[in-house]
């Protein structure tokens, strides 16, 4: 029993320091973990989040939105946060960095990038682009990000979306925010 008691406060002690390593969140948000995948990353605190599982698939969405999708079912401004496990064995071999590189490539040739870049963080190569999507009552501008984990065979596509008329606020306030303040574990 006593041995049951102190692994357990260690395991309290160790769960604490793990969150005490996340900076203060800015004034207006909180830091939100994603269940499965050991990453956290900032949300406005009157934003609405949801969570898709597919653990048969190793696929995972998280949603960070202004409006409730789960009442509404669509969304106009937020983050879409997806997760692809085991890459290679769903993709004959292609490595993260590969899929990725291959799904700009796919989607370059049906929009138009207002921008494009690439970049390595340590264990992460992001490749990411911006466009603007169209019709004939509205515009959205959507900026992703693909983030690759050749080492674990992750991929992680973030995609943060809004209304182009109040873009450049979204992005100042909230989008920058989010992407700017976002921890994932390297290990996964």
């Amino acid at each position: 029993m006593k041995k049951m008691l102190c692994l357990l406060i260690l395991l309290a002690g160790l769960l604490l320091q793990a969150a005490d390593l996340l900076p203060e969140p800015p004034k207006g948000f909180i830091w939100r973990q994603l269940p499965f995948i050991k990453a956290s990353v900032m949300m406005p605190d009157d934003w609405f989040f949801s969570f898709i599982p597919d653990n048969k698939e190793e696929k995972y969405i998280y949603h960070i939105t202004r409006e409730n999708i789960e009442q509404k079912g669509v969304y106009e401004s937020g983050l879409d946060f997806r997760v692809m496990r085991g890459v290679p064995v769903k993709t004959k071999g292609k490595l993260p960095s590969e899929y990725s590189a291959s799904a700009v490539s796919e989607t370059e040739k049906i929009v138009k990038f207002t921008k494009k870049w690439e970049e390595t963080k340590g264990i992460f190569k992001e490749i990411g682009f911006m466009y603007v999507a169209s019709d004939e009552k509205e515009s959205t501008t959507i900026y992703r990000l693909y983030i690759s984990n050749d080492k674990t065979g992750t991929v992680y596509v973030l995609t943060f979306e809004g209304p182009t008329k109040v873009w450049d606020e979204l992005w100042k306030n909230v989008g920058e925010v989010i992407f700017k303040n976002m921890s994932i574990d390297e290990s996964i």
